[in-house]
């Protein structure tokens, strides 16, 4: 296919205005569009004072095979953030994450932080790179702890497709 954008420029095998020039890299980015999702505290109440958690992950990436049946590993990051105030700060310093793959592994981050002092900064960006090997459907769990206790909680669901 040749398309010409509004400069005059020709483009084989892509939409005007498209980052890619092929199918193979469509099928890639199209797999990469991010989806948000909020991620409500693991309480029960959603009152206000309560930050919730953001998180971006892809919800479909395309896996490049490599024989019958097989593919090649995909790394996928995850991103979540910290949003809203905290009545409470201290409450939501300096606390552990917990990433369940949905793949029988988890992955853990216990910061080494200072004693909480008022005013100190809150961590609000949390993210993880994950490979995966199979495709599937995936649901990422992310925990952000302190000691046993789950403060927020929240999942996404990434679906890993073979060719």
């Amino acid at each position: 296919m040749r398309t010409r954008d509004q400069a005059g420029t020709v483009e084989r095998g892509a939409r005007s205005g498209s980052p890619c020039a092929n199918m193979e890299c469509m099928k890639v980015f199209i797999g990469l569009l991010s989806a948000f999702l909020i991620l409500v505290p693991a309480t029960k109440s959603d009152s206000e004072g309560k930050p919730k958690l953001k998180v971006k992950a892809p919800r479909s990436v395309f896996m490049k095979p490599t024989g019958m049946r097989s593919y090649a590993p995909v790394s996928i990051r995850i991103r979540a953030e910290l949003e809203g105030t905290a009545d409470d700060p201290e409450k939501y310093y300096c606390l552990a994450e917990e990433w369940e793959w949905g793949d029988e592994t988890e992955s853990l981050y216990e910061p080494d932080c200072d004693p909480y002092e008022e005013g100190a900064d809150l961590k609000k960006i949390f993210s993880a790179t994950h490979t995966f090997r199979y495709p599937g459907t995936y649901k990422i769990y992310l925990r952000l702890n302190r000691g046993k206790k789950t403060i927020l909680a929240g999942q996404a669901t990434v679906q890993l497709r073979g060719s």
